[in-house]
């Protein structure tokens, strides 16, 4: 198949971390793999959706509005990978998008979504959660939702020693990698449930001024085992994912927690909030929070810290969840719900 694959143009401006990007890319390149012709598209150099077979857009919502309009001419296939990332009862958002619908000048973005899925011939979920947010938020028709786990690349070598030589730490450490200054990656909760722990904890991403980056710079002169390193470089990267011991990503909501499949496929413990995706990348290896309860955390960092080393998260991850993987069942997913020729 020859297909588009689209974006929210806001991305362009995003850093390299960011979580959509990297689905789409991992993505996109194990469709290649597998012998299909992916275009990404984009606004400055036109493509004649007459030569594609399918478009395919993540997100959703305003960054795509009235692409639904596209379908079923000029684009033969429409297909949609939504990222909503929502702790919203279902039935509050299920009134929001009814809202947007019984008044149409009033729009809502569950509305929107919920136009989009209706004119999508497939709708592709990254877990049982989202699977169920969109049949019982929006309605979606369950026939057209598939369920396409994300993944990672199998890891390249890394010497944990550099990280440790440059920032002068200790043989096992704690780590969190995210834009930790944003409110969905609870990191000043995480910070003051490991702070009085006393293990050493290492925050890495870039940043932004404001009042959680001011409240995690208290906690980290509070707590010397906190550390606040900013954004770092793909090598150190590397090189922290592998020295850490336990990767903390206790998020108000995770749709995958691509940071963590990271760091597990290269030995770490990983402690992750419970809400959204991550029960379906973690199985029964994964340590669990509720995000709101800095208790929960603490209980769930401790239990992840004294966990004995093993392989079994790693050898799920890599049998289960590259980019491989998760293109392959896209691609299934595309040509199970391919339109037929008349």
């Amino acid at each position: 198949m020859k297909i588009g694959f689209l974006l929210p143009a806001i991305h362009a401006l995003d850093g390299p971390g960011n979580g959509i990007r990297s689905q789409a890319l991992g993505q996109a390149e194990g469709l290649r793999r597998l012998g299909h012709e992916v275009i990404l598209l984009e606004p400055w150099n036109l493509t004649d959706a007459a030569t594609l077979d399918c478009v395919h857009f993540y997100q959703g919502g305003c960054a795509h509005f009235q692409i639904e309009h596209k379908r079923p001419h000029p684009v033969k296939m429409l297909t949609f990978a939504p990222q909503i990332d929502s702790n919203e009862p279902f039935w509050r958002y299920r009134l929001a998008a009814e809202v947007g619908r019984l008044l149409p000048k009033f729009f809502t973005v569950p509305r929107l979504y919920q136009d989009q899925c209706r004119a999508s011939d497939a709708i592709i979920a990254r877990s049982r959660y989202d699977r169920e947010r969109l049949v019982r938020s929006l309605g979606a028709d369950p026939s057209k939702v598939e369920i396409v786990l994300n993944g990672i690349d199998p890891p390249s070598d890394a010497d944990p020693a550099i990280a440790r030589r440059r920032f002068d730490l200790p043989e096992e450490f704690a780590l969190h990698a995210s834009q930790y200054a944003t409110p969905n990656k609870n990191a000043v909760r995480m910070c003051e449930a490991i702070g009085p722990t006393g293990l050493p904890l290492i925050l890495v991403g870039p940043t932004q001024p404001g009042a959680i980056l001011d409240r995690l710079r208290s906690l980290a002169e509070r707590y010397s085992n906190i550390m606040l390193l900013g954004f770092m470089e793909r090598a150190v990267l590397d090189s922290l994912f592998t020295g850490c011991r336990v990767l903390c990503l206790p998020s108000m909501h995770e749709g995958t927690g691509l940071v963590a499949l990271e760091a597990a496929v290269r030995g770490a413990e990983v402690l992750i909030t419970r809400r959204g995706g991550p029960p379906d990348y973690f199985l029964q290896w994964g340590h669990y929070c509720e995000p709101t309860d800095v208790g929960s955390i603490r209980e769930a960092f401790i239990r992840a810290w004294n966990t004995p080393r093993r392989s079994d998260l790693r050898d799920h991850i890599l049998n289960n969840l590259t980019w491989d993987h998760s293109a392959a069942c896209l691609s299934r997913a595309l040509e199970k719900h391919r339109p037929r020729a008349e």
